[in-house]
């Protein structure tokens, strides 16, 4: 059941001030992985992949971690009511269910981050999680938050009354602007890095951008190395991770194939050089797709790239 607080309509806004809330960076070495699933598509196109994080566990993802030298715990799945609506309304679907799923996720990850060290790792999730987990580290004390968002797409779509988009779709929009959808903290465009993009004619005036030809031309370390340049020294900082980054040929199990992407040792390579930074605090794996899996051999390749590059 859901509190008060998660029904709450308002955000917590950032405030001023509230900095000694928020814990230090922390090496790699030193963190605990708070492994977490949240089974729920409020936010997709599309249902029949609510229970995606299954799959991770299924390819041993927790005993992976461990293997590799990570202190990592499961700690079950964000309770996420089942009576959310369902409907292909204008202009985001399924609203205002993607809105509670992210109280629900907010709610269960803000004490961990209080704790120094502990870094959730949200699986089985769609995009609109960042827009949750950014609400979770406002409240937990940060006053200065950065998202990398690795994905195929720049995902900033503007809702509009003539046609109906998913959240997830809209996440960087809903993200850096006001609406009536969420009341904040509502960041900068100045805050998010949008990272491997296969279109870069959707790129958005005033967001950093690194597209998938800028990463091939750079190669992934270079390109990493340049995006966390630009990250503020004092920033907590989410690491999402959408998998439709990697070309579908690579991996045929993505919510949201592209014919063009990473292959997965540019993919690892990204991902490992992004989440050693000392910054991070929350990393989301979204957009696996579990029906496009049938032996789980996709789950268990992905699960191997988190071991191996969170590895300390």
């Amino acid at each position: 059941m859901l509190s008060t607080a998660a029904l709450a309509a308002n955000a917590v806004p950032i405030v001023a001030g509230a900095a000694e809330a928020l814990q230090p960076h922390v090496a790699p070495r030193d963190r605990t992985y708070r492994v977490l699933g949240v089974p729920l598509r409020s936010g997709s196109l599309y249902p029949g992949s609510e229970d995606d994080a299954r799959a991770y566990r299924d390819a041993g993802l927790l005993k992976r971690l461990q293997a590799a030298g990570c202190n990592a715990t499961d700690e079950g799945d964000v309770a996420i009511p089942n009576y959310l609506p369902h409907h292909a309304i204008p202009p985001i679907r399924n609203w205002p269910g993607p809105r509670i799923a992210w109280d629900c996720i907010s709610e269960r990850i803000e004490p961990w981050l209080h704790q120094t060290g502990s870094v959730p790792l949200l699986i089985g999730c769609d995009c609109s999680v960042v827009v949750g987990t950014t609400q979770a580290l406002a409240r937990s004390g940060a006053t200065e938050i950065h998202v990398l968002y690795v994905d195929g797409d720049f995902d900033a779509a503007e809702p509009s009354s003539g046609r109906v988009q998913s959240a997830a779709s809209t996440a960087v929009w809903l993200l850096t602007h006001e609406s009536p959808f969420w009341s904040g903290p509502h960041l900068q465009l100045s805050q998010v890095t949008a990272i491997g993009s296969s279109n870069p004619a959707q790129s958005v005036a005033g967001l950093r951008s690194l597209t998938l030809a800028d990463i091939r031309r750079l190669g992934a370390t270079e390109a990493a190395r340049q995006a966390l340049a630009d990250v503020p020294e004092a920033a907590a900082v989410i690491l999402h991770f959408d998998i439709d980054v990697l070309d579908d040929k690579e991996f045929p199990a993505a919510y949201f194939p592209h014919s063009s992407g990473l292959n997965l040792a540019e993919a690892s390579e990204l991902f490992g050089a992004l989440s050693r930074d000392p910054r991070i605090r929350i990393i989301e794996v979204s957009e696996y797709a579990a029906l496009r899996d049938v032996d789980r051999s996709r789950a268990a390749a992905l699960s191997e790239l988190l071991a191996r590059r969170l590895a300390p």
